[in-house]
Order: C-alpha cells, then sequence, then structure tokens
C-alpha cells in the first residue's frame, strides 16, 4: 500500500526523465508510474561522486598519518574498499524493491521515532561532507586563480546548492557528463603518480600516528578506506529509488558495487604513489599541494580544474542525501529548502575546519564508521533474515511504531565498540594497550548491533 497524495502523485509522474525541473517529491514513495531511469546511471553516479580529491587524499593521509609504504597501505585499501563496496552495493538494491530513500527505510528496524537518531546524524554527516569536500575544491579554485577563500567558498558552495536544489534527474544528469571529464584529467594524474612513485620505501616510525606500527598502520588505512565508503551507504538507495520495480537486482548492485570499488581503489593508491613522491606536501595542511606539486603546468591546472569539478559531483549528493534526512526527522522544510540549509550551514563548517585538514579528515571519517557501521548491520539483517525483503509501503509512514528493536541493537553496538576506537579525538582502553590492531571498533560494532537485532528478532513474527 503506497502513501502518496494525488496531486503530488501526479506531479511527480510528469517529473519522470525531466533535467531542468525541480524534484517535486521529498522522501514519500516512489510509485511505478513514476519510476525510470537504468542501473548504468548508477555506475556513474558513483563513479562521479569518487573520481575526486577527497578519495585521493584518503590514500595520500594513510602514508602521512599512518607511515605505512606503498605495499602495505596498498593491503589495507583493498580490504577496506571491497568490504565497503559489498555493503553500499547490497544497499543500492533496495531502491528499485521499496521506491524510499535510504533513511525512511531504516524506519523499519529502528521505528519512526527511534530512526530519528541515525536521521540527525546522517544529517550532520551531509553537512560534515558538504564541509570537507568543498574545502578541497576552494583550496583548488583559489590555487587557480588567486582569488580570496571566502570568496571561492561562496561561488563554490552557491553552485553545488543549485544542482542539488534541483534533485534527482539533475544530479544523475550531472554525475553521468562529469564522470568522463574527470575520469580523462585523473588517467592523466595516474600515469605521473605510478610512474613517480618510490614503492620500496621502508614504514616512517616517525609518522603522526605511526605508534600502531606495520600491522596498526595497515589496519587503520583499512579503516580509512572502509569509513570512506561508509559515508555514502547511509545514501545508498536515495539514487535507486526512482528505478522501476522490475530492474535486475544483479545489475543495481554491480553497477553500485564495481564502480564503488574500482573508482576508490584507483584514486586512493594514486594518493599513495603521490605521498611517496611529495612526502613534504603530503605532511602539510594543504592537499590541494600533492597535485601542485607535479612538474608541468598543464597537468597541474588540468587536476585543479578536476578538483573542483569533482568537489561538485560529490557535493550534490551530500546536500541532496542530508536534506532528505532533515526530512526524516520531521523538520518541517520542502526539500529543496533544506537542501539550501545544509549547503549554507555546510559552507560555514568547511571555513571553520579548513586550517587542519588531513587530521580533522581522518577523524571525520572514524566518526561516521562509529555509527553507520552498527546502523549498516541492522538494516541488512532487518532486511536478508527477518522480513526476507518482503515489507509493505505504510511500515516506513507510520509513526505508531515508534521505537523499534533496531535502535536498541544500534546503541549496544556503538557503547560495545568504544574501547576499541583509536584516533586522535579519542582512543579507547584495548586500542591504547594494544595499538598493534590500529581501529578495528567498526567491525566490532557492526558484528555486536547485527547479532543482538538478530537475536531479537529471530523467530518473531513480522509485522507492519
Amino acid at each position: 500500500m503506497a502513501v502518496d497524495e494525488a496531486p503530488e502523485a501526479a506531479s511527480a509522474a510528469r517529473y519522470r526523465d525531466e533535467i531542468v525541473r525541480i524534484e517535486p517529491k521529498g522522501i514519500e514513495h516512489v510509485t511505478e508510474s513514476e519510476r525510470h531511469g537504468r542501473p548504468s546511471s548508477v555506475f556513474s553516479l558513483w563513479w562521479g561522486a569518487n573520481v575526486e580529491l577527497a578519495t585521493l587524499s584518503t590514500g595520500v593521509a594513510a602514508v602521512a598519518l599512518f607511515g605505512v609504504n606503498f605495499k602495505e597501505a596498498a593491503i589495507g585499501i583493498l580490504i577496506g574498499n571491497i568490504i565497503g563496496a559489498l555493503i553500499l552495493a547490497a544497499l543500492s538494491t533496495f531502491g528499485p524493491r521499496l521506491g524510499v530513500p535510504q533513511l525512511v527505510q531504516s524506519r523499519a528496524a529502528f521505528g519512526f521515532f527511534g530512526n530519528f537518531a541515525p536521521g540527525v546524524l546522517n544529517m550532520v554527516a551531509g553537512v560534515m561532507w558538504f564541509g570537507v569536500n568543498t574545502v578541497l575544491g576552494v583550496f583548488a579554485l583559489t590555487a587557480l586563480t588567486g582569488m580570496n577563500f571566502v570568496i571561492g567558498l561562496i561561488l563554490m558552495a552557491g553552485l553545488q546548492v543549485l544542482v542539488a536544489v534541483y534533485g534527482y534527474n539533475l544530479i544523475h544528469a550531472f554525475e553521468r557528463v562529469m564522470a568522463i571529464v574527470l575520469t580523462l584529467v585523473f588517467v592523466g594524474v595516474s600515469v605521473f603518480a605510478f610512474s613517480h612513485a618510490h614503492y620500496s620505501l621502508p614504514f616512517d616510525a616517525k609518522a603522526p600516528v605511526a605508534f600502531g606500527g606495520v600491522s596498526g598502520g595497515i589496519i587503520e588505512s583499512m579503516a580509512l578506506a572502509l569509513s570512506y565508503l561508509f559515508g555514502w551507504t547511509a545514501f545508498a538507495s536515495d539514487y535507486t529509488r526512482y528505478l522501476p520495480t522490475k530492474t535486475r537486482t544483479a545489475s543495481v548492485f554491480g553497477s553500485a558495487g564495481w564502480s564503488s570499488f574500482i573508482s576508490c581503489l584507483w584514486l586512493e593508491l594514486v594518493g599513495v604513489a603521490l605521498a611517496t613522491v611529495f612526502p613534504a606536501a603530503a605532511a602539510g595542511t594543504n592537499p590541494v599541494a600533492v597535485l601542485t606539486a607535479i612538474p608541468g603546468h598543464w597537468l597541474v591546472t588540468l587536476a585543479l580544474i578536476a578538483v573542483c569539478i569533482g568537489t561538485v559531483t560529490a557535493n550534490v549528493l551530500n546536500i541532496y542525501s542530508g536534506s532528505l534526512s532533515a526530512l526524516v526527522v520531521n523538520i518541517p522544510l520542502k526539500r529543496w529548502t533544506a537542501a539550501i540549509v545544509v549547503g549554507v550551514v555546510g559552507a560555514v563548517v568547511a571555513y571553520i575546519g579548513h586550517t587542519n585538514y588531513y587530521v580533522e579528515y581522518e577523524n571525520f571519517l572514524f566518526l561516521l564508521a562509529y555509527w553507520i557501521a552498527p546502523w549498516a548491520a541492522i538494516v541488512l539483517v532487518d532486511y536478508f533474515l527477518y522480513r526476507k525483503g518482503q515489507f509493505e509501503t505504510i511500515l516506513f509512514y507510520n509513526a505508531r511504531r515508534a521505537l523499534r528493536p533496531g535502535l536498541w541493537a544500534w546503541a549496544i553496538g556503538v557503547v560495545v565498540s568504544i574501547p576499541f576506537f583509536n584516533q586522535t579525538l579519542y582512543t579507547g582502553p584495548v586500542a591504547m594497550h594494544a595499538p598493534q590492531i590500529g581501529d578495528i571498533s567498526y567491525f566490532v560494532s557492526f558484528i555486536v548491533a547485527g547479532a543482538v537485532y538478530w537475536l531479537w528478532t529471530r523467530g518473531r513474527p513480522v509485522t507492519a
């Protein structure tokens, strides 16, 4: 049973493939008459969103912060991306089947009001990601033009908000075109990076967060890569919910999974390579420095232009999904209005946090993983093991289902994982006494939360 008001449903049905028209829907269910698109758009969307400087700087951070060499960083990054891409791909398949945004879908496990906790955190994540990426774009813009940081920030934020305001169709179209442009530029950067990388550098025990040794550095590198993709998982079905119900699940899974895995692994390894070529630039606070250090003015110029474009391709998703999360927690705004608010707040965050990028970026990624990992486990268990993919749409909009077991399982998972936290904001007792294990808190919370929810719901009848 779908919950749609007739005028809104009629407007959404006319939306279809129109690009230059503001999306009429917020977090309402997308009916079959409103469905459109192909799985290939999912591939280009995640490719465009990930072929950008934040992804590359994740690889730089692995070397600059944890002291690992190319091989050690590559091992951690490979494992982190495999796990992250599988989870993002699985959640993306919910969109065609259920026709609702990702944080609306998690109401099934958390309850209408219990879902406010991940909803608020996801809205904050959208704002913070916007700030993180915008800093990179403005750094690149100021390096290209010499303009003042604040002016660059206003221009960059305004463009990103404009695309996000128009919504789903324009975002997919924009990503499809920009993915090609970004790929061409970063292929050039890759040729330089991989041909000049120092593959035999030893482990750097003097790196800022190298106290865990080689094993700790590999695990921390894995955590960075996994946390980066975890940042997208709570957005996953936001960008597949308009696909027709009969869309092949395998096509959606493959498009989202392979796109995110290949693009993230590629750009992060480019970042690792550049960090070995330009260690002084990698150790600085401006991540654009590893690109401006490349010999050849033409390639640097193209790379900086690509950073500006990549900032937009990533951030339109952060603004859009952040605005959907604002609606999930019942903030009384239209989706497009919420997108503007998210963009404005994110611009303020970008201005405040642009002075010490790598350390703050590492902390931000880990904080994301701390809450998203147990949330993802619960949503996956609820979908595949408890409900076995069978949902009624009314389930997502029933406020009488106030609090459900998912909220408590999630809280237990987070609390149990605290002793394993290992980053500069806080180091838990387990991580402090065993730094060689790095930060494995997200694995602990994922397993504990998923197990608690499965035990809680096992054998119980599935009810709306």
